[in-house]
């Protein structure tokens, strides 16, 4: 059921009320005390996409409480009531503004505002209201010379929107996009590269190698530990039992690029290079 146009108005009128993140703590609070929800690694990497805002919180929470979990592209779907509460944000805006959003989010994460100009065939300026509008909707934001989404449940949600045929039209749209671009010499965007395909015993030897490793793990020491989203705990947690990014993403309903793209973040933090250095950061407290 959609929200009720009053409710999505008080809810999208706390947007801007939200203030800063609330800490992982709390977010963990909020929801053991909503009942119904299934603490999960699906759970937890809806939850860590939505980085604390509690507004995208409190509609995330409602809408697995209403609708469940289910099945999506690569990962698990949002709710729709995250969908509506991000529509609405955009009421009153230039009536373009949905229209180049559902775009941003079909180039990834983050685009160049190059390409998105050149998929929705105006130049920079015919986009500036549009770009205005969702800039101070805390939608898109400023990463370098690049849009970005400023956060990931809000990119899930724009995409999950989006009918089936028309994500894959787009889809079609920004390869080809791309191809003219690579030929024409222009630099093509860089996209998180998907997990390396071993032969069958060697990634055997990496499960081994790995499972060995969480059995004889310590209890990390230097706290970083704390410092995880939910989604990077659920991924750390599997790299402990062994699992290859690909079992991974099937658990944790996520693309493999989505994992291995937070495993070199988590890389690059802690200043590590292995599979086998991460899990020494997990606890031996944590639960599987």
């Amino acid at each position: 059921m959609a929200y009720e146009d009053e409710q999505v108005s008080q809810m999208v009128g706390t947007l801007a009320e939200a203030g800063r993140p609330l800490p992982a703590a709390a977010v963990g609070r909020l929801v053991a005390d909503v009942s119904g929800i299934a603490v999960e690694p699906t759970v937890d990497v809806l939850v860590a996409a939505a980085a604390g805002n509690r507004l995208l919180l409190t509609a995330l929470l409602e809408g697995i409480r209403a609708e469940g979990v289910t099945d999506g592209p690569g990962r698990a779907r949002t709710p729709r009531r995250v969908q509506e509460v991000v529509r609405a944000m955009l009421r009153g805006t230039p009536t373009g503004s949905w229209q180049l959003l559902r775009v941003a989010a079909v180039l990834g994460r983050r685009c160049q505002l190059a390409e998105l100009a050149a998929m929705t065939g105006r130049n920079t300026a015919q986009m500036l209201p549009d770009l205005d509008a969702l800039l101070d909707a805390g939608l898109l934001d400023w990463a370098g010379d690049d849009l970005a989404f400023r956060y990931e449940l809000v990119w899930w949600a724009v995409l999950d929107a989006l009918p089936p045929a028309v994500r894959q039209a787009l889809r079609a749209d920004r390869e080809r996009l791309r191809r003219r671009r690579a030929v024409a010499g222009a630099p093509r965007v860089a996209e998180p590269s998907a997990e390396p395909v071993a032969p069958a015993d060697l990634r055997r030897r990496i499960g081994l190698r790995s499972a060995s490793a969480a059995r004889e793990r310590r209890p990390d020491a230097g706290g970083a530990w704390e410092s995880f989203s939910g989604v990077e705990r659920a991924i750390a947690r599997l790299v402990a039992e062994g699992m290859t990014n690909r079992q991974i993403a099937t658990r944790v309903r996520l693309s493999p690029h989505t994992v291995n793209y937070h495993l070199r973040g988590l890389f690059r933090r802690l200043g590590i290079s292995s599979r086998a250095e991460l899990v020494r950061h997990v606890p031996l407290s944590s639960a599987a």
